[in-house]
């Protein structure tokens, strides 16, 4: 299934949501992985581009575009950054297997200097130019960076992370040379500047940056394409190769992004209506994309995996015991067979949430704490919190309350409305009687997760190659006045005593294996304290049109680099 929405920010923001599951490796359809897809890290029918021809794209986007700041929380979704990709600028790219690659067509150098602290010189392309003809300066790298710090709370960025570690960004000896000077050093520096920076007006004031988005504004775009229209109604998306592009000319004609709901997207795909289809945990979908005619499946491991969120505020999962007993009551084998059901690859529980199986640092958070599967040791800890059986009716009562919890199922997300049926009969086993409430995901998300309406609610995060750049997106939060303030993504509203102790030592330490000593401390904090509950790992399945090339599974790549993408002879 194609994801219905996700969160997620340019490569500023390490992690993001979406709807979708996806399933594990395959050698599916026409294409399919070979050796090399799997050294390289992605699956894209990698070929060069003087071996191609033009022609014409169709993409699609499941839900109506509300903005087009992809850096605000209410843009933060992976499906909007893959749209905007080819109209955004890009100083870095990145190979399947996470290599961060420097960009020419926007930046020149990227120099760094450490001492105690880090300062990085960015030499900008001065053919690098806005769709207005503006270039793009120093004063927009300013205006980004204040608007995302978190030094002003009016502004509602999806994530601070990285930019809160920037003391000053100045302009060098002219507008194309930026100086961003970090509180002190930063291994994650590339990724706090592979996504550019924003159009300064659009970033200029709290107002400009968290409603001046609504509309499509060119001026505050760029790349190798431009919108030339934009249909509200239909949510029909056009693109051409940009006039204004100063790079490599692109082999594409035209980019058309069609908006198709989620459960609609196979059928469309396999009529040919679509050209890149994101299959996820819909084994219907990944069949009709197996045998859809002139298609491939393009397959790799990324670093995206499926969880549950436990809200800490609400009244009953607000004791970390019946969280933990939940866990203890959930077979996440079950559900991730079930999720993946008719799908190739490995059916296991990912237990770490801050990396991925195929990650180096991987730590098998489960087994380190204890906190896993075991349904006589969730049943003793919801005695313990008070929790007593009613055999009449098998679910636990508490002060003449039952324990019902809410789980918000996504309508029309197959893995989800999957998820909380699996959870259900479950939980059932532990006295804890789960309630599904149906979701409008076209009308109520991603208000329903802003909104903390729920109890427990299943989405994936979308990651990246910097497992440990966001621990204060999502796990973190601020502490003023002696009051903990959940960071906007912190959808759990948990403080994480643990977390916040360690994430300023995880920012700075360039000794990788330090750090990722630090990053699983932080995680084992994360997995007791039942913040979120990983399911499983979502490799990439991908259906694309089997000529297509150099996109489709892209590993640890989040976007396709877009003049390079065309049709094999």
């Amino acid at each position: 299934m194609k994801a219905s929405r996700i969160l997620m920010p340019a490569l500023a923001v390490s992690l993001a949501f979406t709807l979708a599951a996806c399933g594990g490796p395959s050698t599916g359809g026409s294409g399919g992985t070979g050796g090399g897809a799997v050294a390289a890290g992605w699956d894209i029918n990698e070929t060069a581009t003087d071996q191609l021809t033009a022609g014409e794209f169709v993409g699609s986007i499941s839900y109506p575009i509300a903005t087009w700041n992809s850096w605000s929380v209410e843009g933060n979704d992976a499906e909007l950054v893959f749209l905007q990709s080819p109209i955004s600028p890009a100083y870095y790219d990145y190979s399947g297997t996470g290599e961060a690659i420097i960009n020419n067509d926007y930046v020149l150098e990227a120099k760094t200097e450490v001492t105690t602290n880090l300062v990085l010189t960015l030499k900008l392309n001065p053919k690098a130019v806005w769709n207005d003809g503006k270039v793009i300066g120093a004063d927009d790298w300013i205006a980004t960076w204040q608007a995302m710090n978190g030094s002003n709370d009016k502004f509602h960025p999806a994530s601070t992370d990285g930019w809160s570690e920037i003391t000053s960004v100045t302009a060098g000896a002219n507008q194309q040379e930026v100086v961003i000077t970090f509180k002190s050093t930063y291994p994650d520096w590339t990724a706090v500047v592979a996504g550019g920076p924003l159009r300064a007006e659009g970033a200029a004031t709290p107002e400009a940056f968290n409603s001046g988005w609504k509309e499509y504004k060119d001026s505050y775009f760029t790349g190798p394409f431009k919108v030339t229209s934009w249909d509200k109604t239909s949510g029909l998306v056009t693109m051409i190769p940009n006039d204004k592009w100063w790079g490599t000319k692109v082999l594409l004609t035209k980019l058309t992004w069609k908006q198709i709901k989620s459960d609609s997207l196979a059928a469309a795909f396999a009529n040919q209506e679509v050209d890149y289809y994101d299959i996820g945990a819909d084994a219907a979908g990944y069949a009709q994309a197996k045998g859809a005619q002139n298609s491939a499946v393009r397959v790799a491991a990324g670093p995206n995996f499926r969880h549950f969120t436990f809200n800490s505020k609400s009244p009953i999962l607000s004791d970390v015991n019946v969280r933990q007993a939940i866990v203890m009551g959930l077979d996440r084998k079950i559900i991730a067979e079930s999720d993946l059901a008719g799908l190739p690859g490995d059916k296991v529980p990912l237990n770490n949430n801050l990396y991925v199986a195929n990650q180096p640092g991987y730590v098998d958070q489960a087994k380190a704490t204890g906190l896993d599967y075991n349904v006589d040791q969730a049943k003793a800890k919801l005695d313990a919190a008070g929790w007593k059986l009613n055999e009449s009716t098998g679910i636990r009562e508490k002060d003449g309350k039952k324990l019902d919890v809410v789980f918000a199922q996504l309508g029309g997300v197959k893995a989800s409305e999957n998820e909380g049926l699996q959870a259900q009969k479950l939980l059932k086993a532990i006295g804890v009687n789960l309630k599904l409430k149906t979701v409008d995901v076209q009308k109520d998300w991603p208000g329903v997760l802003v909104n903390h309406s729920f109890d427990i609610i299943a989405f994936s995060w979308i990651g990246t190659p910097y497992p440990l750049l966001n621990i204060g997106q999502i796990y973190g939060g601020t502490t003023k006045g002696g009051e903990f303030a959940a960071g906007d993504s912190n959808f759990a509203q948990l403080e994480i005593p643990k977390v916040l102790e360690l994430k300023p030592q995880i920012d700075v330490e360039m000794d990788a294996a330090k750090r990722t000593a630090l990053g699983n401390q932080a995680a084992q904090a994360i997995w007791e304290s039942v913040h979120t509950l990983p399911l499983y790992q979502r490799p990439m399945l991908i259906g694309v049109r089997a000529k297509l090339a150099n996109i489709g599974a892209l590993g640890m790549a989040r976007v396709p680099t877009w003049e390079n993408v065309g049709f094999t002879k």
